[in-house]
């Protein structure tokens, strides 16, 4: 079986990518907390909190790889891939410019839509090659753990013109593994029929799928602001 194979949404790629949204959300009010003096310094990049932000990475790359393999399996789809790629750049930059504005010391230069878009130009010559994207994606998680490549790569020669802490980075290294792997997702039938297609379809879990971009982009404002507004109020 292939992605074209599937007639219909595969619901359970909705409630992965539903699930990474919350958890996101989530995570980002503990770090807001964080932010503004509310918890603890170590919350949330002590011992759990990273590998919560590893399962929310995990559950949205491998959706990236399964809808790269979904639309251009059949063949690359140009005019589509270049829109999603500049709506990413654009997002990118715009987290990068109010990362700057917000959190100078701390500026994101290479977070989780930055990585969305480079990698996705990275994998999707393998959209059609499952078995090859496997392979790549195991060595390339294989050399992270083994040490042979840093997180950091490619950014070592200019890396003292980058905040020593950025409030979101997503390393080429491993995560793209990940993406490579939600390729090759897309092509096992197992998969494609559509593991959780016994329960009833959340038209929340549907909207928030299909726009969890903007979801993305707005969740940490509000988030900002309401706690903005709960400051000025308790020292009112």
């Amino acid at each position: 079986m292939s992605p074209k194979s599937a007639s219909k949404r595969i619901y359970t790629v909705d409630l992965m990518r539903f699930l990474a949204i919350v958890l996101m959300v989530i995570f980002h009010f503990i770090y807001d907390l964080k932010f503004f003096g509310w918890v603890p310094s170590t919350i949330p990049d002590g011992a759990g909190w990273r590998e919560f932000r590893y399962v929310i990475l995990t559950l949205f790359f491998l959706c990236v790889g399964f809808s790269l393999a979904a639309v251009h399996a059949s063949g690359f789809k140009q005019k589509h891939f270049i829109k999603r790629f500049i709506q990413l750049l654009l997002a990118s930059g715009a987290v990068t410019i109010s990362s700057l504005i917000m959190a100078p010391n701390n500026w994101i230069f290479f977070g989780v839509l930055h990585f969305i878009a480079i990698a996705s130009l990275i994998a999707v010559p393998f959209s059609r090659f499952p078995n090859l994207a496997l392979g790549l994606g195991l060595v390339i998680i294989l050399a992270f753990n083994l040490n042979w490549v840093s997180s950091i790569w490619p950014f070592q020669p200019i890396r003292h013109l980058l905040p020593g802490y950025t409030n979101d980075y997503v390393g080429l290294f491993p995560w793209t593994g990940v993406v490579l792997i939600g390729i090759w997702l897309a092509y096992q039938g197992w998969f494609l029929q559509d593991p959780a297609h016994r329960f009833a379809r959340s038209k929340t879990v549907l909207f928030a799928s299909k726009h969890s971009l903007i979801i993305y982009l707005i969740h940490q404002p509000i988030l900002f602001a309401l706690f903005g507004l709960i400051g000025v109020i308790w020292q009112a």
